[in-house]
């Protein structure tokens, strides 16, 4: 099980940080280097039984079969391989890390303080005081508590973004995507990490005028993904916790191995020595590294020495006597203990580097995933190794099937040599061939035609039985990959829900295994180095690191299917007046992580005034528009009703003309008829009062003075009693000299002047009988 250590041994993790300050230690390099070597020689012989089942799931998963395999098979048989492995692996890789990294800001992990914070005496006082301040008096116990709830809560929450962001720089899910692969096709899944890494960063400061370049350091979580095909651990053990040691056996070119021997915490000068010593790099190649190459198909690509070195890494425990041959110093009654450290040593058993856990609370570096944890070793099993019979059976059976329908597919021909010609070519059938025969045995056929049965169909059903069969060994379906199930329980959408339900229960154990061997393990560690190496005093506290894969994902993406079969069913007439659409439609969304293209109520609010504003001014719009319309509708017939009534003004018009016309030749008419009377009346002025009374009785009214006929033209006429005036019997007046009273007639006076001048001068009269 894992040691901790103790707190005298707590000087001796001193050695980390001096070598983090740039203190290496001094090295003895000859002792302890060559006791290492031999120990992982041991680990390399231990595991080489695992690396051949490596091996086969390796090619298993990319479709190619074992070399005996391929010599048993033969020159002339069909070597087809049907590739469900990688079926079943790409399937649960997809399906495991939807669930560990979905689409939104959900984390598979939280980090939230312990129900009752430890806190410094320091940081005690610091919280009374401020609460002190704030209410201005001494705070009673509860409040206190509350208070130091609330800060841890915010110091929590401060350190998950600040653990999220780290995450984040170091690429954790492409990391963990890898180890998730790795560990459903070889069973095991090897995370590394935190460790510290000292970064360079670069910026430009202003000086004077100038902007010039300043460089600075600082340290940042280190986090990588480890193959399996590097890592060497005790094979004596079952788990890592129970491990003495682990190898980690790195690849690197020249430029890396001059970067090692740069950094203060290496031994640059033996570094330095090895790279001279080797210039065109030392690399010792392994079996399976051969194998990898002709899988890969890289055969050709690389030799031993291309410029690479090898370096090994070991992380274990190492006794106190050890650790003082490499220059550390331990207490003499303090040898016989047992330290955690890690040293790193070249291929010549030269070692480099020699230092204690760097990070209090954190003992091994690698966090382990498995898809099917073996009891009996330290390793897993893959779905390769799971369904590698039922890959076998199907591969053999396609092979038969192809083999046969190979051998069927033409006739086989028995041929009797000695009744062909002699120049006859057996092996060549083409169509219309003649077959040139000689005399013997007439009676004889030369050439009979074989028929062998086709065996399709019974190898066709035996590769579906093994296909099956693989889905039951696995746990993952063929439906889980999409493949459309028409038959059984899958046939329908509410067996298919079901089946996919307990298809979950696997998929949760597999987030299980993730959850517990690697986010809490590893979570857990980037958070005591946060403790230790982060400036940022306020991110720190007591805290708890939990995962919430399990609780949380798998529960959401049923609760998400459960949701869509509510809304499937409830989308009818008779139950829509009783589901609120809206909050069921954001339930569905947020299942299934797509609360972003769902709008919220504020939205949808807003959107509804915008359309309501926008029906209010296309209303406003129509409205002016008829408006418009009605007033030009008013506007023609206002303009139809002046054009009328200009019709009929002019027409008036013309009537009035008409009728000033008709009016003016009446009163010429008149006038010329008022002449003619005036003229009887002024030549027999015994006539008008006649006519004057004729005119009242009909109703006429004099509208001017009381003229006497005489007065009409000129000074009154003196009556002349003299002579009378007498109608002739040609209807005109004469006059007749008229004989003075007692004496005799005067002589004969021209007429008066009269009306008659003018226009109508020498018009005749007409006579009045």
């Amino acid at each position: 099980m894992e040691r901790r250590v103790s707190d005298e041994q707590t000087q001796y993790a001193q050695a980390a940080a001096d070598q983090l300050a740039g203190k290496p230690p001094q090295l003895n390099t000859q002792v302890l280097g060559a006791r290492l070597l031999g120990e992982f020689a041991q680990a390399e012989i231990d595991r080489q039984p695992t690396e051949q089942r490596w091996l086969k799931d390796i090619r298993q998963y990319r479709g190619q079969y074992d070399p005996e395999v391929l010599d048993a098979i033969g020159p002339l048989r069909s070597k087809a391989f049907v590739r469900k492995t990688r079926v079943k692996v790409k399937t649960v890789d997809s399906r495991v890390v939807d669930l560990l990294f979905p689409a939104g800001a959900v984390k598979n992990w939280e980090v939230a303080p312990t129900p009752k914070p430890s806190l410094s005496p320091e940081h005690k006082a610091e919280i009374a005081a401020q609460l002190e301040k704030a209410t201005g008096k001494k705070p009673d116990r509860n409040a206190f508590d509350a208070a130091v709830i609330a800060m841890a809560k915010e110091s929590a929450k401060a350190m998950s973004a600040t653990i999220n962001d780290q995450l984040v720089e170091a690429r954790y899910k492409d990391v963990s995507i890898k180890a998730i692969h790795s560990g459903h096709l070889y069973g095991t899944g090897i995370v590394k990490g935190p460790l510290v890494e000292r970064r360079v960063r670069t910026r430009f400061v202003k000086q004077g005028k100038k902007w010039v370049t300043k460089s600075e350091s600082y340290v940042v979580p280190f986090l990588d993904y480890v193959p399996i095909w590097r890592f060497y651990p005790d094979m004596t053990a079952t788990e890592l916790s129970q491990c003495r040691y682990v190898y980690e056996r790195h690849s690197m070119t020249r430029a890396e191995m001059a970067e090692l021997a740069r950094r203060k915490s290496f031994n640059g000068a033996v570094l330095k020595a090895y790279i001279l010593a080797h210039p065109d790099g030392e690399v010792r190649l392994r079996h399976y590294d051969n194998e990898l190459r002709s899988i890969g198909e890289r055969e050709t690509t690389q030799s031993a020495k291309g410029g690479a070195y090898e370096v090994l890494e070991r992380w274990g425990w190492l006794s106190g006597e050890q650790l003082r041959e490499v220059g550390v110093k331990v207490p003499d009654d303090q040898l016989h203990d047992s330290f955690f450290s890690n040293v790193w040593l070249l291929p010549n058993g030269e070692v480099i580097k020699a230092v204690l856990q760097p990070i209090d609370g954190v003992t091994w570096p690698y966090h382990l995933y498995y898809f099917d944890k073996d009891e009996t070793s330290i390793f897993g099993e893959g779905l390769s190794a799971i369904m590698r019979d039922d890959q076998t059976m199907i591969n053999a059976a396609i092979r038969m099937m192809l083999d046969n329908a190979a051998i069927t597919s033409g006739a086989q021909l028995e041929v009797t040599l000695d009744l062909l010609s002699n120049s006859e070519k057996v092996n060549e059938v083409v169509p219309w061939k003649v077959w040139p025969r000689n005399s013997k045995s007439p009676g004889q056929r030369a050439i009979n035609v074989v028929e062998l049965p086709s065996r399709s169909a019974e190898l066709s059903a035996m590769a579906a039985m093994f296909e099956n069969n693989a889905d039951e060994v696995t746990a993952i379906p063929r439906y889980m990959s999409g493949e459309n199930a028409t038959t059984g329980a899958a046939g329908t959408s509410s067996g298919l829900s079901m089946l996919m339900g307990a298809v979950n229960i696997v998929i949760k154990d597999l987030i299980t295994a993730w959850d517990e061997g690697v986010t809490v393990s590893f979570i857990r560690a980037l958070y005591h180095w946060n403790m230790k190496f982060n400036q940022d005093d306020s991110i720190k506290g007591d805290y708890d690191v939990q995962a919430t894969g399990t609780a949380s994902l798998v529960a959401k993406e049923v609760r998400a299917r459960a949701l869509n079969e509510f809304a499937a069913g409830t989308a009818n007439p008779m139950d829509a007046p009783y589901v609120k659409r809206d909050k069921l439609l954001r339930q569905r969304a947020e299942a299934n992580e797509l609360s972003d293209v769902v709008k919220t109520e504020d939205e949808v609010a807003a959107e509804m005034e915008s359309d309501q504003a926008k029906q209010n001014m296309a209303m406003q719009q129509q409205i002016q528009q008829l408006q418009m319309q009605e007033a030009q509708a008013k506007v023609a017939k206002l303009s139809a009703d002046a054009e009328l009534a200009r019709g009929k003004l002019q027409e008036m018009l013309a009537n009035i003309e008409k009728i000033v016309a008709e009016t003016v030749g009446v009163k010429v008419a008149a006038a010329y008829a008022a002449l003619q009377a005036g003229g009887v009346a002024t030549s027999s002025p015994h006539v008008a009062p006649a006519g004057d009374e004729i005119l009242r009785s009909a109703g006429w009214k004099d509208a001017t003075p009381n003229p006497t006929i005489s007065q009409l033209n000129g000074p009154p006429v003196q009556q002349d009693l003299g002579t009378t005036q007498v109608l002739n019997k040609g209807q005109s007046f004469v006059q007749e000299p008229r004989a003075p009273a007692g004496g005799a007639p005067g002589p004969m006076e021209p007429p008066p002047q009269t009306g008659m001048a003018g226009s109508h001068a020498g018009i005749e009269t007409a006579a009045i009988e």
